[in-house]
This record gives C-alpha cells, sequence and structure tokens, in this order.
C-alpha cells in the first residue's frame, strides 16, 4: 500500500490538490492542553497501524478470541448502521482503537472520526482550511466529477493514539494533531507551505506517524512519479523525507531528506525503455516514504523504506548509473537528529516512473521494486549470539533480514527472476509472491516474533502489457505465508482461490480468472492471524500454527487491514485503489465506506471494554 499502498495511479489528481497555505492554524490554548489528561493506553489497545513500535502488527495481551471461538465472530456494530442517511468516505486504513475507541480517517469525503465503543459517534473532524466535499445522502451514485472532488487531499494512512492526542496525515500535505477525547484541533502542518523546510507542491502523506525519541514521526514525498518523463513534466522536483515534530507544538525538529536534492540536468537524460523515450530536465528524485517507520529505542533508532528513482542521476564517466544508491533501501536513522546511520539498497537499477514499462528485458529487472513494508525490529541467534535484526517486505516478493546495526543482510527467502509470463517460469516454490508495480509484498507484514506472515499478491504480467494502454493484465494469485523468523522453515501457505469472473455486466465480465490478492495488513492475537481478501472482499481468519481457516466473513469491496483489540476485530471498508475510473480495474469498487466490529456473540464474550479504565 504503500502504508500500505505504493501505487496509487487514482490519486494523480490528489497530489495537486491545493489546501490551505497556513504554516499552523487553531492550536488550542496552552491551558487547555495542560488540562487535558492522557489517555490510557493498554497493551490490549492498538493505537497504531503496526500496535507497537517495533512494527509487528501482533496484540500479545489478546486473550478473549483464539483458534477455539473465533469461528462464531458476529458483527457487533457497523458505522455508519444500514440504512444510515449519513454516509461516509472509503476507510483505507487500519483503525487505531484504544479502550473500545475506534479513530479512523477517510480516503474519500476526507474527515476524521472518533467512535465510542458501542459503534456511535463522538465527534468528526474536517481541516477548515480546505471546502469540505460531502458524499450524496439520497443514495445517489458517485459521479465522475463528484469522485475526483472527493479523493483530493484523502486520509490513506492509520491514525497514532498517544498521551491526549491523535495524530494523522493525508494526501493535500498536512500533518494535524487533534485532542483525542475532543476531535478539538491542536495544530495542523502544511508540508506545502513555503515555510515547511523544503517544500514542495507535490508533498503527499500516506505513511502512518510513530512516536520516537519524544516525537511524533511521519514520513511522506511527492508523488510525482504518476507524471514524471512525460511531456508536460521531464523530471522530479521533490524527494521522500521524514520529519519529526515536537508533540504538543508541532514545531519541526528535524527532517531527513531522502537522497540528494534534485537540480537541473545539464544535459538532460534520456531514458530509453519498451515503452518509449522518455527525457528527464531535473533529478535525481527519489519518491515518497511510503513505508510507515518503525522504531527501537534501545538504539533510539528508527527504520523505514524508500520507494524508486522517479528521476535519473547525472551520469558520469566514472559512474554511469542512472539510479541513486537511496532508491528502494532500507535505512536507518538518528532519531534523535535525523541524521542517517546506515542505508541498504535491496534494488538497485530502478529509475522507474508510471509511464514506463514495469519489466525492463534488456536487464532483465523489474521496476517499481519499493519497500513499502515497516522493517520489524527483531533479535535472532546469529553465531551463536542473540542479535537485534530488521525484518521487512519487498515488492520484489521477497522477505529481507538485515542486522539493526550495520543494514549488513542476513538473508532473504527466495526471488523469482524469470521473464513476465504465464504460467511463470519455473522457480524455488518457497518465493513467497511474484514481482511486479502491484505485485509482491506491499506492506502489512506481521510477526510474534517466532514467525514472520506475509501477504502477497501475483501481479507478473503487468511487466508484459505493450504499452501504458493496453489492456490491464490480472492478477494471477494472492496467499499469506507463515516462515519461521530466521526464514529457513516455511511453516504453512494459505493459497486464495481465483475469482472466475469480476467487473462488466451479467454474462459479459470484464474480467476472468482474477487472483485474490492479499494486499491488506495482517493482524495477529492469540493463535489467529486475520487480514482481508480485495478480490472477494472477505474478512479472513487463519490458524497462525497451522494455516487452517477459522473463519470467512463478507464484507465487499474492501482493501483494508485489520486491527484487534480485546476481543474485537475492526475493519475498514470501501475501495477506491487502482483505478483511474468508474470501472472495477481488477477490483470492485466502492467510493463510500464503513468502519465494522465484530467480536463473539452476546453471552460468550469475556473482554471487558471500559474506555478510559
Amino acid at each position: 500500500m504503500k502504508n500500505g499502498i505504493p501505487i496509487l495511479v487514482v490519486l494523480a489528481f490528489a497530489a495537486f490538490a491545493q489546501g490551505g497555505h497556513a504554516w499552523s492554524q487553531g492550536a488550542a490554548p496552552a491551558a487547555d492542553v495542560a488540562r487535558a489528561s492522557p489517555l490510557l493506553v493498554t497493551p490490549g489497545d492498538w493505537p497504531t497501524y503496526n500496535h507497537d513500535p517495533a512494527g509487528w502488527r501482533f496484540n500479545p495481551a489478546e486473550t478473549t478470541l483464539g483458534p477455539k471461538n473465533v469461528g462464531t465472530l458476529v458483527e457487533k456494530w457497523r458505522f455508519p448502521t444500514d440504512g444510515s442517511k449519513e454516509p461516509i468516505g472509503v476507510v483505507h486504513a487500519t483503525p487505531a482503537v484504544v479502550a473500545g475507541e475506534v479513530y479512523f480517517g477517510t480516503a474519500t469525503f476526507p474527515a476524521f472520526y472518533k467512535l465510542a465503543a458501542d459503534g456511535t459517534l463522538c465527534w468528526v473532524y474536517r481541516n477548515p482550511a480546505r471546502r469540505s466535499v460531502l458524499p450524496p445522502t439520497d443514495g445517489a451514485p458517485v459521479t465522475g466529477k463528484l469522485r475526483g472532488a472527493a479523493s483530493v487531499a484523502g486520509i490513506f494512512g492509520s491514525a497514532l493514539v498517544a498521551g491526549d492526542a491523535v495524530y494523522f496525515a493525508d494526501t493535500g500535505g498536512w500533518m494535524y494533531c487533534l485532542e483525542a477525547r475532543t476531535g478539538t484541533e491542536r495544530w495542523k502542518v502544511d508540508t506545502r507551505d513555503p515555510k515547511f523546510p523544503d517544500s514542495h507542491f507535490n508533498n503527499v502523506l500516506m505513511a502512518s506517524p510513530v512516536i520516537a525519541d519524544g516525537k511524533v514521526v511521519f514520513g511522506g514525498g511527492t508523488l510525482e512519479q504518476l507524471f514524471a518523463g512525460t511531456p508536460s513534466y521531464k523530471g522530479s522536483t521533490g524527494r521522500g523525507f521524514l520529519v519529526a515534530l515536537e508533540p504538543m507544538s508541532g514545531k519541526v525538529v528535524w527532517k531527513h531528506d531522502v537522497g540528494p536534492k534534485p537540480d537541473k540536468l545539464d544535459p538532460p537524460v534520456v531514458l530509453e525503455e519498451p515503452w518509449g523515450k522518455h527525457t528527464f530536465e531535473y533529478g535525481p528524485a527519489t519518491s515518497s516514504v511510503w513505508s510507515t517507520p518503525s522504531y527501537d529505542p534501545e538504539s533510539n533508532t528508527l527504520f523505514f523504506g524508500t520507494d524508486v528513482n522517479t528521476a535519473p542521476r547525472q551520469p558520469t564517466p566514472d559512474n554511469p548509473a542512472l539510479h541513486t544508491a537511496d532508491s528502494c533501501a532500507v535505512v536507518a536513522i538518528d532519531a534523535a537528529t535525523g541524521i542517517r546511520r546506515w542505508n541498504t539498497q535491496l534494488n538497485p537499477g530502478d529509475a522507474w516512473t508510471n509511464v514506463m514499462c514495469s519489466y525492463d528485458p534488456k536487464t532483465g529487472l523489474y521496476k517499481d521494486q519499493s519497500i513499502g513494508d515497516t522493517p520489524k525490529v527483531l533479535t535472532l541467534n546469529l553465531g551463536g549470539a542473540a542479535t537485534k535484526v530488521v525484518g521487512v517486505g519487498c515488492k520484489n516478493g521477497g522477505f529481507y533480514i538485515l542486522r539493526s546495526d550495520n543494514g549488513k543482510v542476513v538473508g532473504h527467502t527466495p526471488l523469482y527472476t524469470g521473464p513476465p509470463t504465464h504460467p511463470p517460469a519455473d522457480h524455488d516454490p518457497r518465493v513467497l509472491a511474484l514481482p511486479s508495480s502491484i505485485g509482491g509484498l506491499q506492506s502489512g507484514c506481521a510477526t510474534d516474533g517466532r514467525t514472520v506472515f506475509t501477504n502477497g499478491i501475483d501481479a507478473l504480467r503487468l511487466g508484459s502489457q505493450a504499452s501504458p494502454t493496453s489492456p490491464g493484465q490480472v492478477p494471477t494469485g494472492g496467499r499469506v505465508t507463515a516462515t519461521s523468523v530466521d526464514l529457513t522453515v516455511e511453516r504453512w501457505r494459505h493459497e486464495r482461490p481465483k475469482i472466475a469472473e469480476m467487473g462488466g455486466t451479467p454474462g459479459k465480465p470484464m474480467y476472468r480468472d482474477v487472483g485474490d490478492v492479499v494486499a491488506s495488513g495482517i493482524a495477529l492475537g492469540n493463535g489467529v492471524a486475520y487480514f482481508t481478501t480485495v478480490g472477494s472482499g472477505k474478512l479472513i481468519a487463519l490458524d497462525a500454527t497451522t494455516g487452517a481457516v477459522l473463519k470467512e466473513i463478507e464484507l465487499g469491496p474492501v482493501f483494508a487491514g485489520p486491527s484487534l483489540s480485546r476481543g474485537r476485530v475492526y475493519i475498514g471498508g470501501g475501495n477506491t485503489l487502482w483505478s483511474p475510473g468508474e470501472f472495477e480495474c481488477f477490483f470492485p469498487k466502492q467510493y463510500t465506506g464503513s468502519v465494522r466490529c465484530f467480536g463473539l456473540p452476546e453471552g460468550n464474550e469475556t473482554a471487558k471494554i471500559s474506555p478510559h479504565e
């Protein structure tokens, strides 16, 4: 996703959205801030995208739901309720949950919501610097014109609940802090404002924020990959970044920019590939940071992944490479200063934008092989010594283990390196997913410290398209795989069944034999792995030890991953991704959304949900 969602063709219009230009507006008076009491966040809550700073997506305190009873899950509530005359936008990110209260934003018809433990609305916030676009309340379909307006500056990342505040960001370039109890705006910072360090008109934020070293850290950058290298946009002038803010004031403490600052290329650099020639007059550039960072307090280090070079570097006689070492890399930075400690590139040679083919037959390289997954902080026995490492999934289909102190690659799962054919060339059966621009391991892999759980997408044939306007090659598979944390043993894999027909009209489907991809984050707890499927639109619960299916629940269009807290599973609904128009573009669409809560039937629940206990 880069954050879940690395490819976002649908956001071309959002990239140019012009919100307000205030550096920081509407901050709450200091006295009000001082009076607010902190929320009690416990291990049983799910207060951020990955549940915890280490990025595991594992709730160790879950004791109510387990393999023996999760098959009886029922819907406890839904917001909005069925038949509600106040619809909301699509919910594309994992809901944050503290004491049963739910925090989330919407990707279309942008707004941020807090729900009570019973699913009723506590408050809703909309950026006052923008004109609000509300979904139709009369059941009318979302038209193309309304869809474009609704998707501007959407919220695609999860919220972070910390202390007495909730933090989130949007694709219009804003970062926000609200008072968690009331929804009162404390501050907001516009990364497109000239006063923001190295600001850019195209900045977007899709990664979810984290707390590190007493600061709130956001990841973002530009979305220039959608149009860089075209006659109307010859190059990229922005780059990805991490920025640390003071939680109470929103003041910038440090900003870490990915790679060198783009500059005029003299002479311009021309890239020639299967779809044609593309001229770049500015570069080099590394696109937005989609990866939600993780944090190791012991070493005070932040870890994150980077995207491709969306504009090449100027080749020189001593270095003819068009890519920089900063693209498609795992990075460690000092949480106190933002200074880089190490950088390990996993996929060199990846200078690419959406106007290029995602496979280069001359080099045999797949393109857009970025790292959108969160590096998970783990401990392994290496050479007889307990050693801290990070484990991370990549869009090339591999899961990597790197030393956390120096970034050295310890190992990775097998990779597919054959051509984009169907069926694929012979390859190691332990390949977790096939590479492509919307394939591999996107984001949301999980671990309980013993096993790594990966969510895979096979969309290999996208690399075989003759031109950007050729009919799309549908994904062919999706799965969840469980592998030992040292990557030596595959414990099981759950392969999703194909979908015979999708889209179009009765008798005239748009697509056939479509793979049911797993693009959402995985949530773990008490021996159960939860995830959603994009094609079939289901919430699935698997036995984390055996891979056996314990429960399947029909959701409808969905692209969000679940959270797990105190005997309840929470999931957002709707889907606007991977489609530039009204058609499915591989997957069913719904431009309004919901949040649903699932739990055990009445009389069988043992978890107590008491706000602020």
